[in-house]
């Protein structure tokens, strides 16, 4: 059987991390590594009540350098991915563990869902970021035996150790997808299991996804420079929808609220175009400027 190592890359989270270890602490992990990078919050202290995990101190070092040195730090053949706000129900690690002792090719991956934990109030606007938005789209997977790359999401995903790259530390978020694109050019399988099941425990509000969406894009445009052959211009907003938008939320605030989750929508694509944009004129600026010197 195959040794499980479970990384959590965590920062100023301590409360919530707390739920997330509580949960880990019985399931069937070999080890739990968690990568604190640089809490000011805390979390040091909740570690060092947690002596079953393994931690490691990083200065601030960014969601790609906290995987890195999590998948440096476990001993496991497989690595389970899994964000400090995730809390794993029961039997979610050995729904990953049997996944990787049925399918022991290097190149099998299982991801995992992820919903909103029943704790929390579904807003709307949760509602609309889990089925159509930008948040998680498991809606759309149409073969869990066959699941596209873009959808590896190191929310609850595993992989074998073998097989997994570096994170791009140049990204300072969208580095799962990135990775997703390398490994699916060496072979990349990525099943789905629906049963493997984490709980999101955080609350979403249309201003949190906009300013989201504006990092996204940045990082996007990243990306695409890296890959070019994958790039896609953002999309473009016309003058006729900023019309339509201003009605839409003009009957939103009358209390007619079906047009609520178009509007979110859009709002979310010009903050995505607005990142991606402002990344790629900053780039073009840098460049210009190199060649005046």
């Amino acid at each position: 059987m195959a040794v499980l190592s479970v990384v959590v890359p965590t920062y100023n989270r301590a409360p919530v991390l707390a739920r997330c270890l509580a949960a880990l602490e019985h399931e069937a992990a070999d080890e739990v590594i968690v990568v604190d990078d640089g809490s000011s919050d805390s979390t040091p202290e909740l570690l060092a009540s947690t002596p079953w995990t393994r931690s490691v101190r990083l200065e601030r070092s960014g969601r790609s350098r906290a995987k890195n040195a999590g998948v440096k730090a476990a001993r496991g053949d497989v690595l389970l991915f899994l964000d400090d706000d995730v809390i794993a129900t029961p039997g979610l690690v050995s729904r990953h563990v049997a996944h990787h002792a049925r399918h022991g090719g290097p190149h099998e991956a299982l991801l995992g869902r992820v919903t909103w934990s029943p704790e929390v109030e579904v807003t709307r606007h949760m509602h609309w970021l889990e089925h159509g938005g930008p948040l998680f789209a498991y809606d759309e997977i149409d073969d869990p035996n066959d699941v596209p790359w873009r959808m590896l999401y190191t929310a609850n995903v595993s992989l074998k150790r073998s097989f997994v790259e570096p994170f791009d530390p140049d990204l300072p978020i969208f580095e799962d997808s990135e990775l997703a694109y390398r490994l699916s050019r060496r072979g990349l399988r990525l099943r789905y299991d629906a049963d493997a099941l984490g709980h999101h425990l955080r609350v979403e509000t249309p201003e949190r996804t906009e300013a989201r969406m504006e990092e996204v894009g940045s990082a996007a445009a990243a990306f695409h420079r890296k890959w070019p052959q994958l790039a896609e211009p953002p999309p473009q907003m016309r003058r006729i929808g900023d019309v339509k938008e201003r009605v839409a939320r003009g009957l939103g605030r009358a209390g007619y609220r079906r047009f609520d989750d178009w509007v979110d929508g859009r709002r979310a694509a010009r903050a995505f175009a607005r990142g991606y944009l402002a990344a790629s004129n900053t780039r073009r600026e840098g460049h210009a400027s190199r060649a005046d010197r």
